[in-house]
């Protein structure tokens, strides 16, 4: 299962090629070619399977990354699922989406763009 997989935090040694080494250091194990996110970083995530039309959201989130889903979705399910993130980050928490999902007018969610495919929460 996919979750199963992302739960073990396992990331070839070419995924961080880019990540600055004080913080593959800080935050990883090495083992061979791989590389182990630390316990401290795995207590601080939470995966699971989530039903994003029909699922109760938590609250105050820092981060949602939802990438490569909505783009199934018709222009009203997108609309309350933004709403819905919306409600679940904290004040000025962020929402990542993927690169087929920009958010072409995110005030009228409560976002204001940090960057490309980066949106902050607002409150007006």
């Amino acid at each position: 299962m996919v979750i199963e997989k992302a739960k073990q935090g396992k990331y070839h040694e070419r995924a961080l090629v880019d990540l600055p080494t004080d913080f593959r250091q800080r935050y990883f194990t090495r083992r061979g070619d791989d590389f182990y996110i630390t316990e401290d970083i795995k207590k601080l995530v939470t995966f699971k399977k989530h039903n994003l039309l029909a699922d109760v959201y938590e609250r105050n989130f820092d981060l949602i990354v939802c990438r490569n889903v909505l783009i199934y979705f018709t222009e009203e399910a997108k609309e309350k699922v933004y709403k819905s993130f919306h409600r679940s980050l904290r004040p000025g928490g962020v929402l990542f989406v993927g690169g087929t999902e920009q958010i072409f007018q995110p005030k009228r969610y409560g976002y204001k763009m940090k960057q490309s495919f980066f949106y902050e929460k607002f409150e007006e």
